[in-house]
């Protein structure tokens, strides 16, 4: 690209940044107002582009009011901005879904409502996770969970498990909404993973705390199981 349509090219992609958050923020409930690129800036998904995306706003700023002086522009924009731009509105564009950042079904420990319960416990321990999703013919039927013991065991005056107890034996203490303090939610392949951050952020009115979040072919409970995010998969996004 020549050195004299670099600023007109910058101008351009800084619009199509421009365009692409306006399209971001009409799905919104709330109104916008003032400059798109600072909204954005304030948000957290910005946070990689933050910096560049401040110089890019004042060599905007400077283009439209002061861009020449006797007939030649004042400044040139490197190659490498107008790049950077039109990353950023690929970005926005298309930001990365939440099944690039799951564990997939292949790896989630799973459990049947036949398997031993001292098993399923003993694989959590070992492999870590604090949640089970259990599948009864390909169907995701509830969670079981260090609570669904607690609940359990409150409920029955349970004060230890018999060797021979079953996942099917905690009856529907694993359904999703038996969970006491927890709860769960199923989205679809499309979801991003700044939703779904969303999603972790949000208060319950109940105080219930969201546990975990599978990503289902249909964003449903009935939905087969293609991934699997807890807090701690989005914390650092």
């Amino acid at each position: 690209m020549a050195e004299s349509d670099r600023a007109d090219a910058f101008l351009n992609a800084y619009r199509e940044l421009e365009e692409a958050l306006n399209q971001k923020y009409s799905t919104g409930s709330e109104k916008s107002f003032g400059s798109p690129i600072v909204r954005y800036m304030n948000e957290k998904e910005s946070k990689p582009y933050r910096e560049n995306l401040d110089i890019c706003r004042e060599i905007r700023n400077f283009l439209s009011h002061h861009s020449e002086y006797g007939g030649e522009r004042i400044i040139q924009p490197s190659a490498s901005m107008i790049q950077f731009l039109n990353e950023v509105t690929e970005f926005i564009r298309r930001p990365p879904l939440a099944l690039e950042f799951a564990t997939l079904y292949a790896d989630i420990l799973k459990a049947t409502l036949s398997q031993k319960a001292q098993t399923v416990m003993k694989k959590m321990e070992r492999q870590g996770f604090s949640h089970v999703p259990v599948i009864d013919g390909g169907e995701c039927v509830g969670v079981f969970s260090v609570s669904t013991i607690f609940a359990y065991s409150l409920t029955c005056g349970m004060t230890s498990l018999r060797d021979d107890m079953t996942i099917e034996d905690f009856g529907d203490m694993i359904h999703f909404d038996r969970h006491s303090a927890e709860r769960f939610r199923f989205v679809d392949r499309e979801t991003t993973i700044y939703q779904v951050r969303s999603e972790f952020e949000r208060k319950n009115c109940h105080s219930k705390r969201l546990a975990a979040v599978f990503i289902t072919d249909n964003g449903s409970s009935r939905g087969r199981i293609l991934g699997m995010l807890t807090p701690w998969d989005v914390i650092n996004e």
